[in-house]
């Protein structure tokens, strides 16, 4: 694989990082998972502007915006690839991945975990920080490609990987970003496609949903069909049409 390293494309085996870096020593670090479809990334503006306000919690600096954009194009064309999976990887130093996208699965079997619950108050709350073991360690457990969760309140809050929304009645809802929920770039391309109820509710109200949706930008949009071993029911035509309209 070629990277792009601190400003230069490189093969990734000749990449060194320093023992001390904080990132790979304290997970002291912020990333961003972009999807890019013709060789561009898509939603780059809100992935930046995120990307800006997670770093800046944590004293890093970013790239210029037009230097990160090419650096991108850079990798994708480096790999030949055009439909792909980039991640954005920022501490003391700056690194560039990328790998092809992988088939995507419309329907998944999610299970939830209210004895691990998201602590909306920590000062990590709603920034993607590298210090994922956690979220890993829980997907594993729950052997499926999600694990929902609530916050500390007790309130539905995200799944390890996505944001979460749920339909009830025929109204749409998803968790408000006080819940401790990370400001998703798929989250905004369905709030500002449909009406959708942000707010905060109990966790067990997702045992009552009629349809689940999850969100994140490399799986665009999925529904759940399968919730702690128990079918849901078949999703209505309003998934079908925003996975239309999303890129």
């Amino acid at each position: 694989m070629t990277v792009w390293w601190n400003g230069a494309l490189m093969d990734s085996d000749k990449v060194r990082v320093p023992i001390v870096d904080a990132t790979y020593l304290r997970g002291e670090g912020v990333f961003e998972t972009i999807r890019a479809l013709e060789g561009k990334p898509l939603y780059f503006s809100d992935h930046y502007k995120r990307l800006e306000s997670s770093a800046g919690r944590l004293g890093f600096r970013v790239p210029d915006a037009e230097e990160l954009r090419g650096g991108i194009e850079e990798v994708l064309a480096a790999n030949e690839l055009r439909e792909a999976r980039i991640r954005v990887t920022l501490g003391e130093n700056c690194l560039l991945t990328t790998v092809a996208l992988e088939p995507e699965v419309l329907g998944v079997k999610v299970v939830t975990r209210e004895d691990y619950p998201i602590n909306e108050r920590s000062p990590l709350a709603g920034i993607k920080c590298t210090s994922y073991a956690e979220n890993m360690t829980l997907l594993r457990l729950g052997g499926t490609p999600e694990v929902l969760r609530p916050n500390m309140r007790g309130e539905l809050c995200e799944g390890c990987v996505s944001n979460v929304f749920f339909v009830k009645d025929g109204k749409l809802f998803t968790p408000a970003l006080e819940t401790g929920c990370l400001p998703g770039v798929m989250r905004r391309q369905v709030i500002e496609r449909v009406k959708v109820e942000e707010g905060c509710w109990p966790f067990e109200m997702i045992n009552e949903a009629d349809e689940i949706w999850l969100t994140n930008s490399v799986r665009k949009l999925r529904y759940v069909e399968e919730l702690n071993g128990k079918a849901m029911p078949e999703p209505s035509a309003l998934i079908h049409k925003l996975r239309s309209e999303i890129a």
